[in-house]
């Protein structure tokens, strides 16, 4: 964290943008809904400026999920030739120094999943982010890429396996690390995947640490390759995955002091970190829930500052520790501590294991001879229960409104008998209130049909509407693709 910089009132101010867009019943009056839709300006005019003539090309057109998503030309990720094309959908995502920090790509399909692979392996990439799950809401996301039941999966020239001699895998409610081991022939890559479980499409995830506690693992687990670009990609690489990209971006702005003290970070930091990133990317951020959750994850990390920090031994044994000072606020950057250093008092140490099946998280306060219960780091940031207005709400039901004035009330005797002013009442052959002239409507039956449909929920144009359509999931994964090309992702 910066030193010398009045973080507090930054992060008060943007709570109260917060608390504005929370409690408006008019979104896009306030101040982060208006900042948003002049981010959706700014990216049709980018995009206007910008072409993507290359993934545009009808030879590539089976490699794009989406039509309307695109990678810009400029900062499109290029591969070795094969078959006469370069191509991936795939950008590459500067930091503030315009380093290469980021690739943004689209999630694998059938037709592209081993271009994927030959990105990661030409440009030597050790860290992949996954926000999305292969099936969402009953319809394909991407083409899983690691095995799962089987033990490897053969890509064309590729083999992905298990890593099954690694440590680092790691295993909780709201994400997997999952060391992976690519092959070549008789070359390997190893290469770790965190995969995040819980975020939905165009949605945001209920709770900010565990979003932290993956970007702080990876960060910790990088000390062997720490310039080679992070992958991150979702279903269409925009909504979730600019929204991690931007998150990373806000907790490495508030550790550069020189450049958080400049004065555009100082007014909107989190505007100009998600308009940086649109530079090189379209629908980086999607929607206007996706860009607040940004700003609470500012403050969450502004906040957690060394609340929430990795510190890894070495050589990776079972004695790794999660340090958790809830009294000081001093750098958040992971350091190596040895063993003796750690601390065990009271509930500001967490301690982590590392059995053959994955970590652990364990407070170390018993002073008993009885073992520490076994809690997951997110079990500390679960979120209060909340009493909404609907339980609080009476199950009187509304009064019955009064009868017409119209209805006969003098001649008793005549039950159910509708008589208009002026009129003399009959004898009714039955107390039925219906024409004669109207036929009964026969109930209709309404069939369920067992096939899956799933809403048509990503895209790259902000005036879609998700729920507008419905597709029939087809025989194949492919010919899906094909048919869903040109409706949207995240």
């Amino acid at each position: 964290m910066t030193k010398n910089v009045d973080t507090d009132s930054i992060c008060n101010r943007v709570e109260r943008l917060i608390h504005e867009f929370e409690q408006s019943r008019d979104t896009d009056s306030t101040e982060i809904g208006r900042q948003f839709a002049q981010l959706q300006r700014i990216m049709a005019d980018t995009r206007d400026n910008c072409p993507s003539i290359e993934g545009a090309k009808p030879m590539n057109r089976l490699k794009n999920r989406y039509k309307d998503v695109l990678p810009y030309d400029k900062h499109r990720v290029t591969l070795e030739y094969e078959n006469d094309s370069d191509y991936i959908n795939a950008s590459f995502i500067e930091d503030f120094h315009g380093n290469r920090r980021y690739i943004a790509a689209q999630g694998p399909i059938d037709d592209s999943v081993t271009d994927f692979l030959q990105m990661i392996w030409e440009y030597q990439i050790t860290s992949v982010i996954c926000t999305a799950n292969e099936i969402e809401a009953g319809r394909f996301k991407f083409r899983r890429y690691w095995p799962d039941e089987e033990k490897s999966i053969q890509f064309g020239r590729f083999r992905v396996s298990k890593d099954e001699t690694s440590d680092k895998a790691f295993t909780c409610e709201y994400y997997k690390i999952r060391p992976l081991i690519i092959s070549q022939g008789e070359n390997r890559r190893h290469i770790l995947l965190y995969h995040f479980l819980y975020w939905l499409d165009h949605d945001v995830p209920d709770d900010e640490s565990p979003i932290l506690e993956l970007l702080l693992r990876l960060y910790d687990d990088r000390h062997l390759s720490p310039d080679t670009p992070i992958l991150v990609h979702c279903s269409a690489g925009c909504g979730r995955t600019g929204s991690i990209i931007a998150i990373d971006l806000c907790r490495l702005l508030l550790r550069d002091e020189h450049l958080f003290l400049s004065k555009s970070y100082q007014i909107n930091p989190i505007y100009e970190i998600a308009s940086h990133i649109r530079q090189f990317r379209i629908a980086l951020i999607q929607t206007v829930k996706q860009y607040l959750f940004v700003h609470k994850m500012f403050v969450f990390i502004i906040k957690s500052n060394n609340n929430i920090a990795l510190h890894s031994l070495a050589n990776n044994d079972e004695n790794q520790a999660l340090h958790s000072s809830l009294s000081s606020m001093k750098s958040s950057s992971p350091s190596s501590i040895s063993s003796s250093s750690r601390r065990s008092s009271g509930h500001a140490s967490i301690q982590l294991r590392n059995p053959p099946v994955g970590r652990r998280v364990k407070i170390n306060t018993n002073t008993s001879n009885k073992p520490s219960p076994l809690l997951l780091l997110s079990d500390f940031y679960l979120p209060l229960p909340q009493t909404t207005a609907i339980e609080n709400k009476s199950e009187q039901p509304p009064p019955i409104p009064p009868r017409s004035s119209l209805l006969n009330t003098t001649n008793k005797h005549i039950e159910g008998q509708f008589v208009r002013p002026g009129e003399t009442p009959i004898k009714a052959k039955r107390t039925i209130f219906r024409s004669r002239n109207v036929k009964r409507r026969e109930p209709t039956v309404t069939t369920t049909t067992a096939t899956l449909k799933s809403v048509r929920s990503d895209s790259a144009d902000p005036l879609s509407d998700p729920s507008s359509r419905h597709h029939q999931r087809n025989s194949t994964y492919r010919h899906q693709i094909i048919d869903e090309q040109g409706t949207n992702s995240d």
